[in-house]
């Protein structure tokens, strides 16, 4: 509605004029020219029923704040196409490692804002929204605490991993830790110890995750890809089939890379095709990825 309003704003200014002229006309006295004292100006045409130059000013600004929202949230439902599987169909409802990003970015564009509303004269409501916005989307942001999901699907991205918090959180490392311990409790509880059956053919192949549209989210996500490679050991492209219980695949994986990670945009398909070399790490991140 407010992205409409602006798009029709000189009609609406139009409207309101041709509603003064109109009463004008009408309560007129045709014997002095002048209004008659009883005429009643009608509401669209009161003063303080306008929108001035910096009400409109405010409205741009907002709409261009909501359109923000709207590109996390299409994001994050996913395309919504049906694809075929040989189990049925399925559909892309969006990505469970990209919910912290959106958190994340929400939160970076609203900082954004309050200084922006900070500048703009005559916006006391439009500061107090973006505040309360902020405070929000702060508290669901904190209830991610409440499930390991979000925390594991991202750090089991290729791109990302532990690099994505140790960036992004680098001034609150207690932030850090605590995605690392959430991560590997649920390695350790359910995953290290699983008995691994290998299985000589693949699964059914894995639908890509096309994009349908770029916008400043997916801008937002592509800027914050760790650079992959510094401090870690280059991981040889070999299948093994030494992997035991002993084997810690989550921090060998971790502090390992190989080419092509920083450019991986299908999570699924990357863990599908290392089940041979991380047969307990993949079941995890297949696990949680495809939620």
């Amino acid at each position: 509605m407010i992205g409409r309003a602006i798009i029709l704003r000189p009609f609406i200014e139009r409207l309101v004029l041709k509603h003064r002229q109109q009463w004008e006309q009408d309560n007129r006295s045709k014997r002095t020219e002048n209004l008659r004292k009883s005429a009643r100006e009608p509401r669209i045409c009161l003063e303080e029923n306008q929108l001035t130059v910096n009400d409109w000013v405010v409205l741009e600004h907002l709409a261009k704040l909501l359109g923000f929202y709207e590109d996390a949230v299409k994001t994050l439902e996913g395309d919504g196409q049906q694809r075929r599987r040989k189990r049925g169909w399925v559909g892309s409802y969006g990505n469970a490692w990209e919910v912290i990003q959106g958190f994340e970015f929400l939160l970076e564009v609203l900082e954004d804002y309050k200084q922006l509303a900070s500048e703009i004269p005559d916006a006391e409501h439009f500061r107090i929204n973006v505040n309360l916005g902020w405070e929000k989307l702060n508290k669901y942001y904190s209830r991610l605490d409440e499930t390991p999901i979000y925390y594991t699907a991202l750090a089991l991205h290729p791109a990302f991993r532990w690099g994505y918090f140790e960036n992004e959180w680098k001034d609150n490392t207690k932030w850090v830790m605590k995605a690392k311990q959430m991560v590997r409790e649920v390695w350790e509880s359910n995953y290290r110890h699983l008995q691994v059956v290998r299985s000589p053919v693949d699964d059914e192949p894995v639908a890509k995750r096309q994009r349908k549209y770029y916008n400043p989210f997916q801008a937002y996500c592509e800027r914050t890809r760790p650079v992959l490679g510094y401090g870690l050991v280059k991981e040889e492209a070999t299948l093994s089939d030494d992997i035991n219980e002993d084997t810690n695949e989550l921090e060998l994986w971790q502090s390992s890379w190989e080419d092509g990670d920083n450019d991986v945009r299908d999570p699924i398909s990357y863990w599908h095709e290392r089940k041979r070399r991380h047969p307990r790490l993949s079941r995890m991140a297949l696990d949680f990825l495809t939620i």
